[in-house]
Formats: C-alpha cells, sequence, structure tokens
C-alpha cells in the first residue's frame, strides 16, 4: 500500500510549489527611459506561475534601499532593481546579509553589472532571463564601510562619475563626452598604495578596486576580476601622455588592457590609499568626492543574487 506523509503532500510539496514573491524596485528617473513600461513588460514576460510581484517606485536618492528593506520585512524573497548602477548598488546594500535574493533589470547609463552577468541592455529580455535564472553568492566591496557590488574607482573615473551625477542627459553619448572631458581635464595624483603583500607610492590617472570585470558598455578595466572568489583586483593606470590613456581604450573592449606598459595591476583582499587633498571617487559609477584615507575590504560571499543561465 502506498503512503504519502501529509506533511509532503500538503507541507512541503505545496512550499516548493508556491509562487516566490518578487518585487520591482523601479527607479522613474533612470538612464534613457527604457523602464517606463515596466508594468506592461512584467505583465507580459514574466512566468506567473513562478513568482507573485509587486512594484515600487523610488522618488529620492536612497529610496530603493528603503524600499528593498520594506519588501524585505513584508516577505518578497527576490528584489529586483530596475534602473542604473547606482539604483543596482542601494538595492543590493539592502539585500545583502539577508535570506532575499537580487535580480537586475538594467534601465541606466552603463549597466556593468548587469552586463557581465548576462542580463543585457533590455528591460524584456531581462524579465524573461529572471524567469530561469539561478542563485548565485558573490562577495562585496566596502570602501570605508561603504559597500559596492561592482567597482570602486578613483581619479579620471570618479570625474566622469561626477561629471555624470550633475547632467540630466543620460546614454552612452553623454557618457562618451564627459569621457573625454574629463580625460583632457584630469591630471595624475600622487598615491600611495597599500596591499596585501605590497606598499607602493604611484602618481595615477586611475585606481580601479575591482569586484568585477566591467564598467559599463563592455569596457573591461580588470578583465579577470571574479565577483567570488574573494579577492579585489586592483588596477592602477600610472602616469603617462595622456594621448596613451586614449589609445589604450580598445584594449579595455579586448580584455587586453593589462598588456599596456603604464597599467599594474594586484591582486588583494584588502587595500588602503592615501592621497593629499580632494579625490573623485565613484562607488558602482555613482560619483563622489573625498577627502582622507580609503581603505577597501572584501566581504566574502554577503549576497545572493539571481544569474540568467547561460546559453549553450
Amino acid at each position: 500500500m502506498e503512503e504519502t506523509h501529509p506533511y509532503m503532500k500538503e507541507g512541503l510539496l505545496a512550499e516548493l510549489l508556491r509562487p516566490k514573491r518578487i518585487m520591482f524596485i523601479v527607479n522613474p528617473k533612470a538612464g534613457t527611459n527604457m523602464q517606463r513600461h515596466i508594468r506592461n513588460s512584467v505583465d507580459k514576460y514574466l512566468n506567473h506561475k513562478r513568482f507573485e510581484y509587486g512594484f515600487s517606485f523610488t522618488e529620492r536618492s536612497q529610496h530603493a534601499m528603503e524600499l528593498a528593506e520594506q519588501a524585505i520585512a513584508d516577505g518578497f524573497e527576490i528584489i529586483v532593481a530596475v534602473g542604473g548602477d547606482g539604483s543596482i548598488n542601494e538595492v543590493a546594500s539592502a539585500v545583502m546579509g539577508t535570506d532575499a535574493s537580487l535580480a537586475i533589470v538594467p534601465a541606466g547609463s552603463g549597466n556593468g553589472l548587469a552586463m557581465h552577468l548576462g542580463y543585457g541592455r533590455g528591460v524584456d529580455e531581462a524579465i524573461k532571463k529572471i524567469n530561469t535564472a539561478e542563485e548565485q553568492v558573490i562577495d562585496v566591496g566596502l570602501m570605508n564601510g561603504k559597500p559596492f557590488f561592482n567597482i570602486a574607482g578613483i581619479g579620471f573615473d570618479g570625474l566622469v562619475s561626477n561629471l555624470m551625477k550633475g547632467s540630466n542627459w543620460r546614454g552612452f553619448i553623454p557618457y562618451f563626452l564627459n569621457s573625454v572631458k574629463a580625460g583632457l581635464q584630469y591630471t595624475p595624483r600622487e598615491c600611495r598604495i597599500e596591499t596585501d603583500d605590497r606598499v607602493l607610492t604611484e602618481k595615477c590617472f586611475i585606481i580601479s578596486i575591482a569586484n568585477g570585470p566591467m564598467w559599463g558598455y563592455n569596457f573591461q578595466i580588470a578583465p579577470d576580476a571574479r565577483l567570488d572568489d574573494g579577492l579585489f583586483e586592483v588596477v592602477l593606470l600610472k602616469d603617462a601622455p595622456k594621448w596613451q590613456y586614449f589609445a589604450a581604450v580598445p584594449a579595455t573592449l579586448t580584455g587586453k588592457i593589462y598588456d599596456a606598459d603604464f597599467v599594474e595591476h594586484i591582486t588583494t583582499s584588502r587595500v588602503k590609499i592615501i592621497s593629499e587633498g580632494e579625490n573623485y571617487i565613484h562607488l558602482d559609477g555613482e560619483g563622489t568626492i573625498l577627502t582622507g584615507e580609503l581603505e577597501f575590504e572584501i566581504k566574502p560571499k554577503a549576497l545572493k543574487i539571481l544569474v540568467p543561465r547561460q546559453s549553450s
């Protein structure tokens, strides 16, 4: 006689088949406004047998973090950041260290982390990929205690992020124009760099502290960076004639930036950077200006994230 355990029949099986609760946190002002039809896209492309969903819309800076925290408290298991790198940073900051998982619908300018993970640049396509995405656990970087998930930078790329921060014009063209402006304007600065096993002083055009490899638009500043290895790739673009920086741009698209004579990279779990005066900084593309010492450390396996399946 076949017997079915009541818990298996009514409890565990029901729990396994239960739709997961997924909250879309939307930045309506992100990027190039690709997310304006997010409700229709989710209704059309999300697997409604697998997910029960809701929407929250941000109204100000740091609101995405607050909304994510509330969604987690309300029992949502997957929190989707719909926006650019800054929105992803806010949502991920709330998700890290919890039982919830992050997913991404890219709607920003650079979308570096989303591109690297395989979400692409289209809203509809990203939603389709969430349906079959698999959970992974990745590291989180901290700068003076503040989290970042892809790349932090000091110097030229920090200046680009600060220039973009003050502009309402988004997309590749303003990103390119501000990069040219920053490249002509920024002068390499002397920095003391302390890592796990090295101390060096260099004039640097860029210092990238990379958890992931890509800035955005497929530009790879740290092609061998891994999100789950417990280590940073610290990439230094040292003092050189400015034409050499511009000439090296194609190498960031082919993963060959390390071949440039003025580039050095160091693998480490921590780094301290000391530089006089104000420094242009970015965390996941969000620009700021800071003074004083900057301390970076890695927090291994701190964020659950849904990663699209790679097509064979």
